[in-house]
């Protein structure tokens, strides 16, 4: 696996990062504790399984929006319920999933958030998830660290997969396959788990709760955030297909500490 060095970052960047990522945290806290949990019907419905958008989704889609436009109108915002793929090259922008874990959500199961990243020049440099029922936000910016609400983060150090406690969405196909990468993982790993939150998988990973990450389908509005977070707790988080640091917008990635992560590329390596 290849590593990239981060760039240098001087104080101005750095302190504006940093307030990026309050803001997106304070817009996170304030939208996600106004979601009404009765709000569960189904508005929209998407490709493949339980995959839906609630009157909420797309209620806090739109306080999320407000929030970010009334700070600066001219950064636009790629989320989940109203996407133009195209804001994907742009310069600066924020990537928002205004719930993650809809299904969670509208069964009254608490791991959901709302999740917020700031991407700048193809990197993303500013992130916050809020999980309304846990009480939990998690916040970074880059160079700055990571935090749970005041306390900083640094992920877990188990060193064998055989001992890691992993979270993994692998595709629906990958259990009836004997050679398929779920199995191998499944086979290897102390246990597996799926939350149905990606966002709060990988900060809970990115906090030592969890061990190991591993997903193969992701959105941008999953892992952007998230990323950012596991990357300043100290965790890498590198593309399922070539082992290299993953792209601020990648669709399958690991994230663990270095030695989970080399081991995991190649136990998954296809």
């Amino acid at each position: 696996m290849g590593r990239r060095a981060l760039p240098d970052l001087s104080a101005r960047p750095r302190t504006r990062y940093a307030a990026l990522a309050r803001l997106a945290a304070e817009t996170a806290v304030a939208v996600g504790d106004a979601i009404a949990v009765t709000d569960v019907a189904i508005v929209t419905r998407k490709r493949g399984r339980a995959n839906f958008a609630t009157a909420a989704d797309h209620a806090a889609e739109r306080a999320v929006m407000k929030a970010l436009r009334a700070h600066d109108p001219r950064i636009p915002i790629l989320s989940e319920e109203s996407p133009d793929k195209q804001l994907r090259t742009a310069e600066r922008l924020w990537v928002v999933d205004p719930i993650d874990g809809s299904l969670n959500f509208s069964r009254g199961i608490p791991y959901y958030g709302v999740v917020i990243a700031y991407v700048e020049d193809g990197r993303t440099r500013a992130a916050a998830i809020h999980a309304p029922r846990t009480a939990e936000t998690f916040i970074a910016s880059e160079g700055n660290g990571a935090r749970l609400g005041r306390v900083s983060i640094t992920v877990g150090t188990v060193g064998k997969l055989s001992e890691a406690f992993a979270v993994a969405s692998l595709g629906f196909g990958e259990t009836k396959k004997k050679d398929a990468r779920f199995v191998a993982l499944n086979s290897t790993c102390a246990r597996l788990r799926v939350l149905g939150s990606a966002a709060l998988e990988i900060a809970y990973t990115a906090m030592g709760r969890f061990d190991l990450f591993v997903h193969g389908a992701l959105s941008p509005w999953d892992i952007a955030a998230p990323a950012l977070i596991a990357r300043e707790a100290g965790a890498r988080v590198i593309a399922l297909k070539t082992g290299e640091d993953a792209r601020w917008d990648e669709s399958q990635v690991i994230v663990a500490n270095e030695t989970l992560a080399r081991a995991t590329f190649e136990l998954l390596e296809r």
